[in-house]
């Protein structure tokens, strides 16, 4: 299946990456095939001189492990967009049997953390001059300390977006941002316990990790009222939100083909718990600031798709709840 990727990039070194590498257990029939494309001869070059990263003072790794925008589940922020302006080398491929390839081209110009994720737990299907081999061997003694500063910013991100959803004087806007804010602790915690947050799979991680925090989580992200109904109303609104991103048809695919896997099976929290995710990072690739996400032109479909709550006190009351539990997991690393 994998042959005609390798036939048409030979003289690359490749790897599958993604959950169907990392985690076959997790994987589901319609997920695409990750494939990490190793560009530059001279990217092993760029960890010689890798020492100890740090966070600086926003709150991003430093030394090259700057925040990473993509999810590598796919298809969040630049990454889905049909423009190119932030991720023109991804390219998407159509496989004989209906499944989709999605090339994840990386170089010395790939950010630490980024490296770090699409390395983790790959399987080498074309190791040119052992160039994939040579820079596995070489992240492997950095990989953990890499993912702990990364989990650090993003529980960092958690602080932020939480106090956002008390101090916000719109309360679906609050809403979004404790639904922001749960994402990234989910995000956090798998990768401080040493894992690559999947995005369509992040709610059976955090599960998997038996985190006693969970079901306050869920209640952030409002899984409570996940069904059948809603989840269909959800998906609809979330294709609206995609399309007013500009993002590819073919990312736009994937992501549908998962959703309705996801309610096919009844899966209807863990569709939700994606959504959420999907919509949280576009947005927060976009920059937006407090105040400014009801002038996104697609504002409306997206309170929809993250069944955004106008209960504004229920949203603060949550919104502490999970300061204090980010507080606590921060002390601790």
């Amino acid at each position: 299946m994998l042959e005609r990727i390798v036939n048409k990039y030979r003289q690359y070194p490749l790897a599958l990456t993604g959950c169907r590498a990392r985690a076959k257990d997790l994987a589901y029939d319609v997920c695409e095939y990750n494939i990490l494309l190793l560009e530059d001869a001279s990217i092993n070059n760029t960890l010689q001189h890798y020492d100890s990263p740090s966070i600086d003072s926003e709150g991003n790794a430093s030394n090259g492990t700057g925040r990473s925008r993509k999810g590598l589940d796919g298809h969040t922020d630049g990454s889905m967009s049909s423009s190119g302006s932030s991720s023109s080398s991804d390219e998407y491929i159509y496989m004989d049997d209906g499944s989709i390839a999605r090339i994840h081209r990386i170089d010395r110009d790939t950010k630490m953390v980024e490296k770090v994720m699409l390395l983790d737990g790959m399987i080498i299907l074309n190791d040119v001059n052992s160039r994939l081999s040579m820079l596995e061997a070489k992240m492997a003694s950095i990989s953990r300390r890499v993912k702990k500063l990364h989990a650090r910013s993003l529980m960092a991100d958690v602080l932020f977006y939480a106090s956002n959803a008390i101090h916000a004087r719109d309360a679906v806007e609050a809403s979004f941002w404790l639904r922001s804010a749960a994402c990234s602790y989910m995000e956090a915690h798998i990768l401080s316990n040493g894992s690559v947050p999947m995005p369509s799979h992040i709610l059976a991680q955090i599960r998997a990790l038996s985190d006693t925090n969970i079901s306050a989580i869920t209640e952030c992200l409002g899984l409570e009222q996940a069904n059948r109904s809603s989840t269909a109303r959800a998906m609809r609104a979330l294709i609206h939100v995609l399309a007013s991103f500009h993002c590819s048809k073919l990312a736009m695919t994937v992501v549908r083909k998962k959703l309705e896997y996801l309610s096919s099976m009844g899966m209807y929290t863990d569709a939700y718990t994606y959504i959420c995710y999907i919509c949280s990072k576009l947005v927060e690739g976009k920059g937006i600031s407090m105040g400014s996400i009801k002038h996104l032109p697609a504002y409306d479909m997206l309170s929809i798709a993250m069944n955004l709550s106008s209960d504004h006190l229920s949203t603060s009351r949550l919104a502490d709840t999970l300061l204090s539990i980010c507080k606590a997991r921060l002390n601790a690393y």
